[in-house]
């Protein structure tokens, strides 16, 4: 309501207040009068009058509460039924019009209610969104959409009943999106969420519309397969493994490729319980990665990659053997330069690279016994081993030269080894035994090694380097403790991830990773090394980049000392 109009309700309203009270007045007046005329002046005559003049005023003032009283009521009982249709929700309803001077009143009224009918509704809306939301949150992932672990839990317990009380035989596919680390490191979590949104529809593509897909972690899904045959539930996880692998993921103008490692286990009613599920497909998608990443691999083939683990005890025995027997040996590969113009008067450089010798001459690789040998503390007994083998090798190439320096070793080293006290020392005896030259020594580190004693590696590191002994990083990039190795470690080479050397002639991004570390190597003055050159190609790439030294069987191939040499 304005002021002016305000202002005019209250007049109106004084003006009848004046009115009403004007009556008991009038009233008294003319009851005196008419007393007086029919009683007369007498002094008893005027006594009466007077008292009959108040009683008509009393009356009348009574008379005039009364009905002031009933309209009141009549228009409070108005706007109290305009307040009450207006909460119930009839606002259109019909209303009395009321004495102007109250009009206005009901007309707030009726505002106040109806603002407040509206605030109440939006309100409830948004509780009762609230609720959907809370709801939806308890049961699905906020992030793709997709069912959340707690209810994924709940689908298996219903395939796990199903399974013990009719006999039937369900299946869980457990997905884990490999190297999408990657991603986040190169281009930050924004885009490895988005990649995981886009892959949804990628993954439901090849699933029935009652197969639950749901994530549990953050590059973690599961599928739950109802009333499946094994078979079934192999093809299922295939189908998935090939639907990611033709997949690219676009993002800032360039595409990717990801993989994906898949574990298949059956639920049937010898099933334990949930647990027992969740833990056979977490180690059947383990050995999926293990086994080179981007496979399925099913909980019984994974049981028999544990059943190999449960054998290390096997495995030490046969390490001891080698040891005491003899039965260790050293191949060499060449570190190939791959710039065209290379220098003739460079001397060669070798890695060597540890062999067990079995029966029948067959050559068993490093990752078959190097963890069973870090599991037993043997690392430091091997890696002694290598390197008076290697300075033996280097002192014999040297005599039948005639050379004091015919190339460069690198030996690789354990973790165990480095942060060892006596490191230091047995180089140090070795280089003066077998009369090598400090500088045709490098010792490659694994970044990926766990070193006890970061400070005591340190001291002989630098101690030898003073010698002229050199330090190299390998698998540089393999982990995220890469920058934190250069920050604790002097080297003077970095030896590029094989994983991302063998990308780069198709992939975008391990491209642009290993251009990345090869400009981190030319900013600190640091040389580079890249692994596994498989192809003409993949070399033509690293020297686009600028990467100047490669190795990998495209390049040369791991032999005997002289045979690479030659």
């Amino acid at each position: 309501m304005t002021p002016e109009a305000r202002k005019k309700d209250v007049g109106q309203l004084a003006a009848r207040l004046v009115a009403l009270g004007a009556i008991p007045i009038a009233v008294f007046c003319g009851a005196f009068a008419l007393a007086r005329a029919a009683l007369g002046v007498s002094q008893s005559a005027q006594a009466w009058t007077w008292m009959l003049a108040l009683g008509a005023g009393v009356a009348s003032v009574f008379v005039i509460a009364r009905r002031t009283a009933r309209v009141l009521e009549g228009e409070v009982g108005v706007i109290r039924e305009a307040v009450r249709l207006t909460a119930a929700g009839s606002r259109g309803a019909e209303l009395p019009e009321l004495d102007p001077s109250l009009e206005g009143l009901k007309r707030e009224v009726l505002a106040l209610a109806t603002d407040y009918q509206s605030r109440e509704q939006r309100l409830q809306e948004k509780l009762d969104t609230s609720r959907q939301q809370v709801f939806f949150l308890q049961t699905h992932d906020p992030l793709t959409g997709l069912a959340n672990r707690k209810t994924l839990e709940e689908r298996l317990e219903s395939a796990l009943a199903s399974a013990r009380s009719l006999g039937s035989t369900h299946a869980l596919v457990y997905l884990d999106i490999d190297f999408l680390h990657r991603i986040n490191d190169a281009f930050g979590h924004l885009a490895g969420d988005e990649l995981l949104r886009r892959l949804v529809p990628v993954l439901k593509s090849c699933l029935r519309d009652e197969e639950l897909l749901a994530r549990i972690g953050g590059d973690e899904f599961a599928v739950v397969l109802e009333n499946c045959s094994a078979d079934y539930a192999m093809q299922a996880g295939l189908r998935l493994r090939d639907a990611v692998q033709a997949w690219s993921f676009e993002w800032n103008e360039h595409a990717f490729q990801v993989g994906v490692s898949v574990g298949v286990v059956a639920i049937t009613r010898l099933t334990s319980g949930i647990s027992a599920i969740l833990n056979e497909a977490d180690s059947a998608c383990f050995a999926a990665k293990e086994q080179g990443r981007n496979r399925v691999v099913a909980f019984h083939e994974a049981q028999a990659t544990q059943y190999m683990r449960q054998t290390s005890r096997g495995w030490l025995k046969r390490i001891n053997d080698a040891i005491s027997a003899g039965t260790f040996t050293l191949l060499y590969q060449p570190v190939v330069a791959l710039a065209a113009a290379r220098d003739p008067g460079a001397r060669p450089r070798v890695e060597a690279l540890l062999r067990m010798s079995e029966t029948g001459g067959e050559l068993i690789l490093p990752m078959s016994f190097i963890p069973v040998a870090e599991r037993y503390d043997l690392m430091r007994t091997i890696d002694r081993w290598v390197i008076e083998r290697a300075f033996a090798d280097f002192r014999r190439l040297a005599r039948d030269r005639g050379v004091s320096a015919p190339a460069e070793f690198s030996i690789n080293l354990s973790g165990h080894t480095l942060s060892s006290a006596e490191f230091g020392d047995v180089v140090r005896e070795g280089l003066e035994q077998f009369g090598v030259p400090p500088d045709c020594i490098c010792f490659e580190i694994t970044e990926t090694a766990a070193i006890a004693n970061v400070e005591r590696a340190r001291a002989a590191i630098e101690a030898l380097r003073k010698m002229g002994v050199r330090f190299w990083l390998d698998d540089f990039g393999s982990g995220l403790s890469s920058f934190n190795y250069l920050k604790h470690f002097p080297v003077d080479g970095l030896k590029i991830d094989g994983l991302f050397v063998k990308g780069i002639a198709r992939n975008y991004l391990d491209y642009a990773l290993v251009e990345a570390i090869q400009h981190i190597a030319e900013t600190m003055g640091l040389a580079t090394v890249a692994e596994y050159v498989e192809s003409e190609e993949i070399a033509a790439k690293l020297v686009a980049i600028g990467v100047p030294w490669g190795q990998g069987f495209h390049l040369a191939a791991p032999g005997p000392l002289e045979a690479v040499l030659r």
